[in-house]
């Protein structure tokens, strides 16, 4: 080390060199490196989606679901099993082990569902697998309004044109379409008519599907030529339809006869039924959610989706209008931008500080040289690790600010102290042997700095993502700022060197210090009971403050949820949506109002969120920014009740069934969302069926019959019970009346036509006479047609909206508050049913015993380090009784400035073990020296603390004024209970230091003089 010392003393110009290559090289890299709010963070998750039309929510969970995941069970490296049976569909989710590459997991899923395929029922779509995590917010959202009189043109052009045109930009994962009105043709059939001609409905359906596409035909050669020959059936235009003759028989042994389709039938161009609906300011329009793909730039992506819109709104000018709702990139720039305030006024706090206790230009000017550069040196790392520049990467270096510059302060001050008053410019030689002497103590004071940040690199699944950055950029500032201290300012100082004489204010501190200094030494025992005292009333200040994980940062919208009864249709609810979402735009606070109800076949992660409903409505509401969210929130919860009080028997009167069940609320933190917490503790009750689940609920009906439970809800259904005798006489089977059922009230796609260059769906349907589905007639074998009131009975009744299931058992979830005086209730129940147990495994549970891990690894590595340094064993344990001083001022500081106990205050624990222990290292060093000196144990202690004085103060000054600017930060995040934590930790293990350690150093050094 002392070579290198040397070298770079003797070559100025080329630490000049080396210092404006960093700077450069961390310019191009922060103008390149992608932006992001947080981490990478991407959950191994892969959703199966099996759609089975007609079939009740019991049977998919019997038929399909239970099936499926019997064969999903053997997948490799799947943790969890969740799934949701709902009229219709199965989708079940499977969660995998931190770190597996969701691609790879959809590949084993894929081999799994081909092997069931084959025996699952007749008729089933083949399941659709689906990599990616359910809980992702779409980046953009781009509403669609037409111009035209045509309703669905909006619909059409976002699907055919704007969506192929945004899936091209460079950095979107998908995108997904809501609302707007799609046009179908109905061809409505008169079933008691074709009934007496005796043709079924299913008979005449498959006949026109038949006679209505393009089939191919197979090849025919002309000499050296083949041709592909095509039977072409496809309709060309609507006046097609009614036209059309149909070949039909009513019997074996009738002869076929044309038959014309307009005779038996009524064609009309109507709106398709709505799967979603979405609501902009009191219209309803046509949606665009744009989804960003994994470790795409949003920044870049903002922009090229807003140049989309610019030449979109050029070239449709004149039929749409298209505008952007929502963009993600703004608040984020506002979060990265905040955190680079921060750490410019943390930057300016430390120089301010540096000034007026250096007071020299230069040696300020070379103090504060070593916060650019270890932030340069941290970006250049973010660069070259591939990782983003995002809240906690910033953070880190933020809160490295205060850290870097407190061995240049010791260099430079010890230099000052030697070379200061000097006539003549000191030798290149004896400046490196000053800078050498503290090599050992600056290396060791780095290292037990950073080495409580190194094991949480190493934190195992998303901690160490999320954390990961934040600790490699304070590691990297801190070593780099070490670096330049240490190698760089010995050069620089003597390059740029100007005898100024000393002046007097540091000797006032010291005589101050020496003062107050010398009853501590007297009477040690009192002072150390102050101490022990205030450490114990800092850890109960702590263990006072409520536990959480993550503190989420502010929120940008404010959210609205209102229920409907089951069965509810999309388009009663669009409507209820149009007149709610008019009404909060009306209010001068807001902004922004838009919403929306039920999902596109596309959105299976939607769907597969166990909470999903059609018919939930969903708004969201973005205030003013002159108006703060928590008092918006508040106005807009009054408003929101106040209308739905006053308006009810207005909307009702509109036949739109209103539900008194709703919420407003602030959405989630994604860090929250991603670490599996919430404001619930969720348990679950689980059985081999849902009828077990009933009888184990039972038993424990004072928690249940109060508690919130998911899946949750019932829905209208008919159910036909046939008539098994009266079927095998006329040789109907249940199918065949399913089957007829379905065409009669959903109808199918049989064909479909070109209008205006764009493809339409053609629903064949039957009209049953009065609507009543009792005299539909089947058509049986033997050519009668008998009526359904014949064949069976039909029952009204109530049954479950979704089944659930986790890991092949049937569940049911129930919710507690936390603060509930039923959680203790629930956690006796815990410790005696083995099918009752709580399910919200946070990711701070699941690890805590990791982080407790870091915690001390991070001490054993500190003392390790330490008495590898100092030969000794017992030395460390001397200096690491500052520890327990920095509690009074982590309670403290957590309780003034309201931060919880969550990750981040933990990580300023681990951060304060080695801030702590610098004072320690400071005193102890400069006191053995003087010692060597020749001086007694009590002197050398005594004048030694107050040479060291200044350093101690000015090192403790600037870390906790450039921490301020991250507590104040709206959007520190977890960064500000972690700057926090630092900010009282340090400031009472300092002041605490400089009194209590110096009488147990002398007790030290006597005793080692004696032994």
């Amino acid at each position: 080390m002392k070579g290198l010392i040397n070298f770079f003393i003797r070559r100025p110009v080329s630490v000049i060199m080396i210092m404006a290559a960093i700077f450069m090289a961390a310019f191009f890299s922060f103008s390149v490196l992608p932006l992001d709010r947080l981490p990478e963070l991407s959950v191994p998750r892969v959703t199966i989606e099996t759609l089975y039309s007609g079939m009740a929510a019991e049977e998919v969970r019997s038929l399909v679901t239970i099936p499926v995941e019997d064969a999903l069970s053997s997948v490799k490296g799947s943790e969890h099993i969740h799934s949701v049976s709902r009229d219709g569909s199965s989708l079940i989710r499977l969660d995998f082990r931190w770190g597996t590459n969701p691609m790879t997991a959809a590949v084993m899923v894929r081999e799994a569902i081909d092997a069931v395929y084959p025996s699952l029922p007749y008729g089933i779509q083949k399941p659709n697998v689906t990599p990616g995590d359910s809980d992702i917010e779409p980046f953009a959202i781009i509403a669609v309004r037409s111009l035209t009189a045509d309703e669905s043109f909006a619909r059409k052009l976002a699907d055919y044109n704007l969506r192929a045109r945004l899936r091209r930009i460079d950095g979107v994962g998908s995108v997904q379409l809501i609302g707007g009105d799609t046009n179908e043709g109905r061809l409505k059939l008169d079933a008691p008519r074709l009934s007496a001609m005796g043709i079924s409905l299913p008979e005449f359906t498959n006949i026109f599907s038949r006679e209505t596409i393009d089939i191919p035909a197979g090849n025919v050669r002309e000499g050296n030529t083949e041709l592909v020959v095509v039977s072409s059936g496809r309709l060309s235009s609507v006046n097609d339809i009614e036209n059309l003759l149909l070949p039909y028989a009513a019997s074996e042994s009738q002869k076929t006869t044309p038959l014309f389709v307009g005779d038996v039938s009524e064609f009309n161009m109507e709106t398709a039924r709505k799967k979603s609906t979405f609501v902009l300011n009191g219209k309803e329009i046509t949606a665009l959610e744009v989804f960003r793909r994994s470790g795409a730039d949003p920044v870049n992506l903002s922009r090229d989706i807003k140049n989309f819109i610019e030449e979109a709104n050029d070239l449709y000018s004149h039929s749409a209008e298209i505008s952007l709702i929502k963009d993600s990139a703004p608040l984020l720039l506002e979060s990265m931008f905040s955190l680079l305030i921060s750490a410019g006024f943390g930057a300016a706090a430390v120089i301010v500080i540096l000034f007026l206790f250096i007071r020299k230009m230069k040696t300020c000017f070379l103090a504060a040289l070593s916060i650019p550069f270890s932030f340069a040196a941290g970006i250049c790392v973010i660069a070259i690790s591939g990782r983003t520049l995002n809240s906690m990467s910033l953070g880190g270096l933020a809160l490295g600010i205060g850290l870097v510059s407190d061995v240049a302060v010791i260099m430079l001050d010890l230099l000052n102290r030697y070379f200061g008053n000097l006539r003549m410019k000191p030798l290149p030689q004896a400046v490196g042997e000053r800078a050498f002497s503290i090599s050992g103590s600056s290396i060791s004071s780095t290292i037990t700095t950073a080495v409580v940040f190194v094991p949480v690199i190493f934190l195992p699944g998303p901690l160490g993502s999320l954390f990961g950055d934040t600790s490699i950029t304070l590691v990297t500032s801190i070593f780099a700022g070490w670096f330049y201290s240490q190698f760089f300012i010995p050069s620089l100082y003597l390059l740029t060197y100007k005898n100024i004489s000393q002046r007097n204010e540091r000797k006032d501190i010291s005589v101050r210090y020496k003062k107050l200094l010398r009853p501590v030494l007297r009477h040690p025992l009192k002072w150390y009971f102050i101490a022990t005292l205030a450490s114990a009333i800092g850890a109960l200040l702590i263990f006072i403050q409520p536990v959480t994980f993550v503190s989420p940062d502010d929120a940008d919208e404010i959210y609205i949820s209102i229920e409907f009864p089951p069965g509810t249709i999309t388009e009663s609810i669009g409507y209820y949506g149009v007149v709610f979402s008019g009404f909060l735009q009306e209010l001068d606070f807001v902004k922004t109002v838009y919403g929306r109800t039920g999902a596109e076949d596309e959105e299976t992660n939607l769907r597969a969120n166990i909470d999903f409903r059609n018919e939930e409505l969903i708004i969201h509401c973005i205030p003013e920014s002159n108006i703060k969210i928590e008092k918006a929130f508040e106005l807009i919860q009054s408003n929101v009740e106040t209308f739905i009080r006053s308006e009810r028997n207005h909307i009702q009167s509109a036949d739109v069934p209103l539900s008194s069940g709703y919420s407003v609320f602030l959405p989630p933190d994604k860090a929250e969302m991603f670490l599996g917490l919430s404001s619930l503790a969720s348990y679950a009750v689980t059985g081999k069926d849902k009828t077990e689940v009933n009888e184990r609920l039972g038993a424990i009906k004072e928690l249940s019959s109060t508690a919130r439970l998911r899946p949750h809800g019932n829905r209208p259904e008919l159910r036909l019970y046939p008539n098994r005798e009266t079927l095998a006489f006329f040789g109907i089977s249940a199918a065949d009346i399913a089957e007829t059922l379905f065409l009669a009230n959903e109808g199918i796609i049989a064909a479909d036509i070109d209008i205006e260059g764009n493809p339409v769906d053609i629903r064949v349907l039957g009209k049953a006479e009065n609507n009543a589905l009792e005299n539909i007639q089947i058509k049986s074998p033997y050519g009668k047609n008998i009526f359904l009131s014949s064949l069976g009975s039909l029952e009204r009744r109530q049954s479950d909206y979704a089944l659930a299931r986790l890991d092949r058992s049937d569940v049911v979830f129930i919710d507690l508050a936390h603060d509930d005086i039923l959680v203790k209730e629930a956690s006796f129940l815990d410790s005696i049913y083995s099918w009752f147990f709580r399910t919200d495994e946070s990711v701070f549970k699941r690890y805590r015993n990791s982080l407790v891990i870091t915690m001390l690894l991070a001490l054993i590595l500190m003392y390790m380090t330490m008495g590898a340094q100092f030969e000794s064993f017992l030395l460390p344990f001397v200096i690491m009784l500052t520890i327990p001083f920095a509690l009074i001022g982590i309670g403290a500081a957590l309780l003034l400035f309201n931060c919880n106990i969550d990750s981040g205050a933990i990580l300023g624990f681990c951060a304060i073990f080695g801030l702590a222990v610098n004072n320690g290292l400071i005193l102890f060093e400069i006191s053995q020296e003087r010692i060597s000196s020749g001086f007694k144990p009590a002197a050398a202690v005594y004048t030694g603390a107050s040479l060291r004085l200044r350093p101690i103060l000015i090192t403790t000054l600037t870390t906790v004024f450039a921490l301020l600017p991250v507590i104040l930060n709206p959007f520190g995040g977890t960064q500000k209970s972690m700057a926090a934590a630092m900010f009282g930790g340090l400031i009472a293990s300092a002041s605490l230091s400089l009194f209590i350690l110096p009488p147990i150093f002398i007790k030290y050094f006597t005793w080692r003089k004696n032994q």
